[in-house]
């Protein structure tokens, strides 16, 4: 312990002696670690379980499908159509839950409270009822709409806390009526507000999408297999998750086999899991989404090891001005472990500040500049949320969280390793009569 307070105090020493260069090795450490830790704040964001996506790591995801015709004329992608929906995804026996959205519905909608010209952009998506169990929804009012509301296309919907308050103030919402596009809506239940940031389930309004006019007629194709549709099939357990793809594969090339005449059908990469659709683009085969992935894990990399470099090189002429004390303290009886100890410890200090400044660096960025590093990340941003005129919700949770933290504290001990370990090594096996001559 007594060594340890000493090394504190020598590294505090060196930070007043060395200003500049303690300057510019925190810096650089912290900009390495802004850089690694923004990517891993958003992609955190996208791939973590947050509120309402609790299921993220057993959720699989069928969103396209391409069509190609045999005679090579050509070739459709589109959604997915109720018809292949009820063929390959809800006979699914390995599957607990399989929920359905449409995925193509009017973008620009308004609601207009009653008795109101008032005109409130909003967001809305069209589910069924099992879309309540496959997504965490925390309902401070009413419940979902019911099985049969569903079957009788009744219109009712849930809209969240935020919309409420803006039609009915802090009245009770359940059971009042609104104008959507001209159409009149029941409010069954209200919810807590969901962030932009998870885009599968944002919105202000969840509505049957049996309440949209002719949507029995969204299957179209040679197969009428495609569709305006996407699927969320929820495994068992995570562990039960490639039960689930390998039974769908297997049911899909059956119902694929029966138009194998006229057209091939392919759902490449599908069903998604959540990190996967991150990566993928819509067209991508598997080796493809392999390749994105390795790409992403080589810029963490990247940003990792090119600082480490540069500081390891300002490490090492440090050391060079420090050989005659290496020397001195050697003559008198020091271990070479213990120079290295005090050295690694050294750094490692100015490392952490750095990893501490850069941590705080990483969150100011996210939270000023998260609408281009959403896009760049795959999905919507804040403009999805600006365009329609509504309060971008970021929870605190979803950037500070143990896991990220402690990414952060084991970056910033790998970048004191690379940039300190061999000028430290180096310095402590030099010999002594040598290093009492340098001035």
């Amino acid at each position: 312990m007594t060594k340890f307070i000493f090394y504190i105090k020598q590294a505090c020493t060196l930070l007043r002696q060395e200003k500049l260069f303690s300057a510019i090795y925190i810096v650089g450490s912290a900009l390495s670690i802004t850089m690694v830790m923004t990517l891993s704040i958003v992609y955190y964001i996208k791939i973590a379980d947050i509120y309402p996506e609790a299921n993220r790591n057993r959720t699989l995801i069928v969103r396209y499908i391409t069509e190609k015709q045999n005679d090579g004329r050509g070739y459709s992608r589109s959604g997915i159509s109720l018809q292949m929906i009820d063929a390959c995804i809800k006979s699914l026996k390995n599957a607990e839950v399989v929920t359905v959205v449409m995925v193509a519905h009017p973008i620009n909608n308004y609601v207009q409270p009653e008795g109101s010209r008032l005109e409130l952009p909003v967001s809305v998506t069209a589910v069924d009822t099992e879309w309540w169990k496959v997504f965490n929804f925390k309902f401070l009012e009413g419940k979902p709409f019911t099985d049969e509301d569903f079957q009788s296309g009744v219109t009712t919907a849930v809209i969240s806390r935020s919309l409420a308050k803006k039609l009915y103030g802090d009245e009770a919402a359940t059971g009042k009526s609104f104008s959507l596009n001209s159409r009149s809506f029941r409010v069954c239940g209200v919810v807590k507000d969901v962030s932009f940031l998870t885009g599968t389930t944002y919105a202000q309004i969840w509505m049957p999408y049996t309440a949209v006019k002719n949507y029995k007629r969204s299957g179209f194709g040679k197969s009428n297999s495609l569709g305006n549709f996407a699927a969320y099939i929820l495994a068992p357990s995570a562990s039960e998750v490639e039960d689930v793809i390998q039974e769908y594969k297997e049911t899909f090339k059956r119902y694929a086999g029966q138009y194998a005449e006229e057209v091939t059908l392919l759902t490449p990469s599908q069903p998604l899991r959540q990190w996967q659709s991150i990566f993928w683009r819509g067209y991508l085969e598997d080796e493809n989404l392999n390749y994105y992935l390795w790409l992403t894990g080589a810029i963490f990399l990247v940003l990792l090891l090119v600082p480490a470099i540069s500081l390891s090189g300002m490490a090492d002429s440090r050391m060079e001005r420090r050989l005659a004390e290496m020397g001195v303290r050697r003559a008198f009886g020091a271990r070479t472990s213990s120079l290295m100890n005090q050295i690694l410890l050294e750094n490692f200090i100015f490392t952490l500040l750095g990893g501490i400044l850069g941590l705080i660096l990483s969150y100011i960025m996210v939270l000023t500049s998260y609408d281009w590093l959403m896009g760049f990340a795959g999905g919507a941003g804040g403009g999805m949320a600006q365009t329609h005129g509504w309060e971008e919700t970021i929870a605190p949770s979803m950037f500070f969280n143990i896991p990220v933290f402690l990414i952060a504290l084991l970056l910033c001990f790998l970048l004191n390793l690379f940039s300190a370990l061999i000028p430290a090594w180096k310095a402590s096996r030099h010999q002594i009569v040598e290093s009492l001559n340098l001035k």
